[in-house]
Order: structure tokens, then sequence, then C-alpha cells
């Protein structure tokens, strides 16, 4: 009985010593001295608790008032990008197709604007991330010099690759659109017009799902921008989207007009599929033009069409039965 008299005497001293001790940075700590029968008070330091500030969060102005250009770091980019890639073996059905984005459908305007007076703290359209890499050396851009025709995609070795300089000269960017990237950018950033898109569509037996990947993207520059109505289009050159993507994710893209906050990156927009497109080439046996030999649209679109219609019904008829 003794000595539970003696703990819960310990214990109201230990909890009547910590008096105020919000207000103060000690905290006394009780410790009983048996030789003087009595307990002696020793205050001891009390470490601040860390806390999170709200500052630590982006802001939606600036330090000079402007709105702020949302960012994200190379880190957490290569932590969100997922690129599933299934054996082989279980993939049991496959088609390729090379589509046509055009910057003049409503749709597509996210990736063509902001267009103009473009640096690197300002927001970006589509060709600008990606040109900016390709001048800088962090991407690597591939074109044949075998086949000339726009449509053919060739394969990344390093037999393709894209002599920077050269391109430079052969366009005339290096004298007309100045010394740095980005006047360099802003000379051609409003004459691309197009971008071709390789997409490779399949189903996964091992997952049982349907998947859709871009291959490659190709940027398509109007030689009569801001000469003539008529389009008059030059592929510059291609670059593969496995090593587009991280460039991609770290720019945030503005969807329509009537919102402006931008909440989806670059690579969502493309992957998700959110632009208007539509079917130039068909990966068959042939891997022919679809306009190849036909000068009616009508025509054309039907072969578009039918193109279309054989990936979605191969999509639907799984879950038929």
């Amino acid at each position: 009985m003794r000595k539970v008299k003696l703990f819960l005497i310990i214990l109201l001293a230990l909890v009547v010593c910590r008096v105020n001790a919000q207000d103060t940075d000690s905290v006394y700590v009780a410790v009983f001295d048996w030789d003087d029968n009595d307990y002696i008070y020793t205050p001891q330091q009390q470490q601040p608790m860390e806390r999170v500030s709200a500052d630590d969060a982006p802001r939606m102005f600036d330090e000079n008032g402007d709105l702020t250009q949302i960012k994200v770091s190379p880190n957490d980019v290569q932590n969100k990008i997922i690129s599933p890639n299934p054996r082989y073996d279980d993939i049991v059905w496959q088609r390729t197709v090379l589509k046509v984005v055009d910057m003049r459908e409503l749709q597509n305007r996210p990736l063509y604007y902001p267009c103009e007076d473009l640096t690197a703290e300002t927001s970006k359209n589509l060709y600008a991330i990606i040109f900016s890499k390709v001048l800088e050396g962090k991407l690597t851009a591939y074109k044949s010099s075998v086949i000339l025709e726009q449509t053919y995609c060739p394969p990344f070795t390093d037999e393709n690759r894209l002599d920077v300089e050269d391109f430079l000269n052969v366009t005339n960017i290096r004298y007309m659109g100045g010394d740095d990237t980005w006047s360099r950018i802003n000379y051609v950033n409003q004459g691309i017009v197009k971008y071709y898109l390789k997409i490779a569509y399949y189903f996964d037996k091992s997952t049982s799902t349907f998947h859709n990947r871009i291959i490659a993207v190709g940027s398509l520059y109007d030689e009569n921008y801001g000469k003539r109505d008529d389009l008059h289009t030059q592929l510059f050159f291609w670059v593969p989207y496995a090593q587009l993507r991280p460039f991609l994710q770290e720019e945030f893209i503005k969807m329509n007009d009537n919102n402006t906050a931008s909440k989806i990156s670059f690579d969502e927009f493309l992957s998700r599929g959110f632009y208007s497109s539509y079917i130039i080439k068909d990966y068959n046996v042939t891997s022919k033009d679809i306009d190849d030999g036909l000068t009616d649209p009508r025509m054309i679109r039907q072969e578009q069409q039918q193109v279309e219609e054989k990936i979605l019904n191969f999509e639907q008829d799984l879950w038929e039965y």
C-alpha cells in the first residue's frame, strides 16, 4: 500500500511541475531524493516542434505579382512515368497507325498556344518543349537521309540521327532565328502546323487488357506560313516519345478557354487522346499512305474510317461475350 501511495505522489508531482509548459521553453522534471526525503525539480529544455509551413506549397502569384509557372521536378517526373512493356509472346493482336494532329483544329489549340515571345520561364507549346530540348542536347531527333517520304518514320539508330548544326543551316534558322535557343524557337514556332503521331494498338493476353502507346512524334512546318493560305508542309524531324515523356511531364497545358488553370501535363493530354486526329497511314502489309492513289476526299475519308473501325471493333468485340 505504501508503494502505491508513493507512486501516486510521484505521478502527481510530475503533472504539477509542467504548469504553463506551453508558454515556456523549459519543462520541470521531478526527481525524488531519498537522502533528503524530498523532491528535486530540475528544468529541461523543451525541443521546439517542427511546423509545416503553408509557404512550402506553390503560390498562384510570384514575387513580382505575375502568375506562377508551375513546374515539376525531374525526380518527381521519373517516379510518375509508368511504361508497360509486355512480353512479345503475350501480344496476340497488334496494329500500328500514323495519325495527323492538325493545329488548326479547335481541340488541338492547347498544343499550339502560346506560340510567341516564349522564354525558359514562360508557358510553352508542344514544339517549344521538343525543339528546346533538341537544341540543348537533352533529346535526340531523327530523320532519314535515304527515304525522303514525309510519313516515313525511320528507325531510331545512329545512322538516322539528326545533325542539329546541319539542320540549323539548311533551314536558315541559324541566320534568321538568332544565336540563342529561344530566339530560334520563336522564329519557327508559329509555322509548326501539324504533328505526326505513330501509335501502336495491342492486346495483352496475360492481363486481358487493350492498350495504345505513342511511339514517335514528328513535327511538320508550313513553308508557306504567313505568305499564302495553302499549306506546304515539310517534316522537320522525329523524336521518340519515350525520351520525350519526361519533358512533357514537366509542363502543364491549358485545356480550354473556359478554365485556364493548368492541371494536366502535355504527356497526359497526348496519352489520354484529348486531341483531334485522323489516320494517314496503316502499317499493314503494304504500309502505304491511305491517300496513295486517291484524289477524292470522300474516298480518302472512307479508307480512314475503315482502319479506325477495325481498331474500335476489335476492342469492343473483346467484351461482347
